[in-house]
């Protein structure tokens, strides 16, 4: 007898609604679930392949313990009771020897639903947050930059619908999201609120929402650090910061306030490509206007060498205006 059920994909953070056909007990077909509230039946490959991975015959369903050289491929089937427990006094030792510094975490595209378990284990461990992973394919350069700084992803949870001010920085909501553009309409919420939030685009194209932007930074392509650094910049000079939330819970902010002072608007105008004035403007709108956010989008963990520095940025924006 053939069943359809409801369920939620857990390949990654969006979870979309699924339509899973079941067989027997066995997954036979898995389609987007037109009904799910954010989704609305988009669905990306890794559901679509979703029974083909489950069933697939080299799928790892028991522990192996190596039993040859390392790279001989010999391993025998052990417990999970033994398995766990051989982990965890290796694990002990090496923290005890070395540190709880030595380990890394390190996994395929660091995608699951177990971010909040590995972030609690690396704390408790007293791990600063050492994560390993293909960063540039999506948003692992903000995940482990907001370990280290916050002990937890902040990123990808602003409040949109209450924001006084939304910065859209490296993403085309309108066109490029997934889970049936759900950051778009809530931005588009948000705008038809009363008052309505100040939006700032940095974007190289003039995107819909650069359209609807107070704001449109049009950037010259990977310049994203410099321009964010010059509006701490703007933010410190001025003295538009948080100055109570910067007492309570900053750490190095007068080591920051120096370093910055090399990203004047008229040098960082030089290096982006934007006038000095709307540089500042800009860095006067979000520090003005909170609750401000940031959107997410994976543009600036493509940059290469200086996309961990955005987001890093981003977050010390996040932190001294107190948006956190």
């Amino acid at each position: 007898m053939r069943v359809v059920r409801r369920a939620a994909c857990f390949f990654c953070h969006n979870n979309c609604g699924l339509l899973v056909e079941v067989e027997d007990g066995r997954v036979v077909g898995v389609r987007g679930d037109p009904d799910h509230p954010t989704s609305r039946g988009y669905l990306c490959e890794r559901a679509r392949f979703a029974a083909g991975w489950l069933y697939h015959p080299d799928q790892l369903r028991h522990p192996l313990k190596r039993v040859g050289e390392r790279g001989e491929g010999k391993w025998k089937t052990i417990p999970w009771s033994q398995a766990l427990d051989e982990i965890a006094e290796r694990l002990k030792t090496l923290v005890r020897e070395y540190g709880p510094e030595c380990l890394a975490f390190a996994e395929g595209t660091y995608r699951s639903d177990a971010y909040w378990a590995r972030a609690r284990f690396a704390n408790l461990l007293g791990n600063p947050q050492n994560v390993v992973g293909p960063s540039t394919i999506c948003f692992v350069n903000a995940y482990a930059i907001d370990l280290a700084i916050f002990g937890r992803p902040l990123f990808s949870r602003a409040d949109l619908k209450r924001s006084r001010c939304i910065v859209v920085w490296g993403s085309n909501p309108s066109e490029s999201e997934s889970s049936g553009g759900l950051q778009w309409r809530r931005i588009l919420q948000a705008l038809r609120s009363k008052p309505k939030p100040k939006i700032i685009v940095v974007d190289p194209r003039f995107t819909e929402a650069a359209r609807r932007a107070d704001l449109w930074l049009q950037i010259r392509p990977g310049t994203d650090a410099a321009l964010a650094l010059a509006w701490i910049n703007v933010i410190i000079e001025e003295e538009l910061y948080d100055k109570d939330f910067v007492e309570k819970w900053c750490y190095g902010f007068n080591r920051l306030a120096e370093r910055v002072k090399e990203y004047p608007p008229e040098r960082v105008e030089e290096i982006t490509w934007i006038p000095a004035e709307k540089i500042r403007e800009a860095a006067r709108v979000y520090a003005e206007n909170r609750p401000a956010a940031f959107t997410f989008g994976v543009s600036p963990d493509q940059l290469g060498p200086n996309s961990t520095r955005v987001r890093q940025c981003q977050a010390i924006l996040t932190a001294i205006t107190g948006n956190v």
